[in-house]
C-alpha cells in the first residue's frame, strides 16, 4: 500500500541515563566520524514527515549535530521510556507517531512502512516490531490520540511499555529478515559489536 509519510512524524528516544554504559550519551557515541543519532537521524528523515529527538540532557549537542527539535520529558526525571513516548505524542501534530531507541543505528527503510502497513490492515492503535523471537518495544508505531490515556497511565504510576500497550489494540509487524536493526549498544561490548559491524560495511 501507498503510505502518506506526512501523516508520522520520528521520534528518537534518548532520554535515559544509560547506566550499563558507564552513564555516556549513547547518541552521542561516535561511529565513523558520525554520532549514533546522526545514524539515525538519516536513516529516519526520508520516512517520515519530520524528526524529533527526546533527550534529558546535551540538548545543544543533539541540536546542532542533527538539526532536530531537541524535546526533554513532560513527566518525571529519567522515568523511563514510556516517558519519551508521552514527551513524543505531546510534541507533534501527526496522526502517528514512529519511536526508534538512540543506540540502534541499523535501521530498515522499510520500517515506517511495515509498521503502518500491519497497524492499518488490522485496525490497530500500536504496532510494535519483532524480530522473530521477541517483541522489540520501542520499535513501534502509535496513533497520537493515546497521549491523554498515557498520561493517565503515568500519573497513576505505570512505567513499563508492555503493560501500557496490553491496554490497547496492540499489533506486531514482523522484521525477522532485518536482525541487525535491533542491535544497540546497552553495553560497551554491544557498542564494540555495532563498531565491527560498521567496519565491515
Amino acid at each position: 500500500m501507498l503510505i502518506d509519510f506526512h501523516k508520522i512524524t520520528g521520534v528518537i528516544l534518548a532520554g535515559g541515563r544509560a547506566t550499563r554504559m558507564g552513564g555516556q550519551d549513547k547518541g552521542l557515541l561516535q561511529l565513523h566520524h558520525q554520532s549514533m543519532i546522526q545514524y539515525i537521524v538519516h536513516a529516519l528523515r526520508p520516512q517520515v514527515q519530520q524528526v524529533i529527538i527526546n533527550a534529558n540532557r546535551n540538548q545543544t549537542i543533539y541540536a546542532q549535530q542533527t538539526d532536530c527539535n531537541v524535546i526533554n520529558d513532560i513527566f518525571g526525571e529519567y522515568a523511563g521510556p514510556l516517558a519519551g513516548i508521552a514527551s513524543g505524542l505531546q510534541a507533534v501534530q501527526t496522526e502517528y507517531v514512529l519511536f526508534v531507541p538512540c543506540d540502534s543505528p541499523f535501521i530498515s527503510d522499510q520500517l515506517t512502512t511495515r509498521l503502518y502497513t500491519t497497524l492499518y490492515e488490522q485496525n490497530a492503535d500500536i504496532c510494535v516490531a519483532e524480530d522473530g523471537q521477541r517483541v522489540q518495544m520501542v520499535f513501534s508505531l502509535i496513533k497520537s490520540s493515546l497521549l491523554a490515556d498515557l498520561i493517565i497511565f503515568l500519573q497513576t504510576g505505570g512505567r513499563k511499555v508492555a503493560a501500557w500497550y496490553e491496554q490497547h489494540h496492540w499489533v506486531k509487524a514482523d522484521f525477522s529478515d532485518v536482525p541487525n536493526m535491533f542491535l544497540n549498544a546497552n553495553t560497551p561490548q554491544e557498542y564494540e559489536k555495532i563498531l565491527e559491524i560498521i567496519n565491515l560495511t
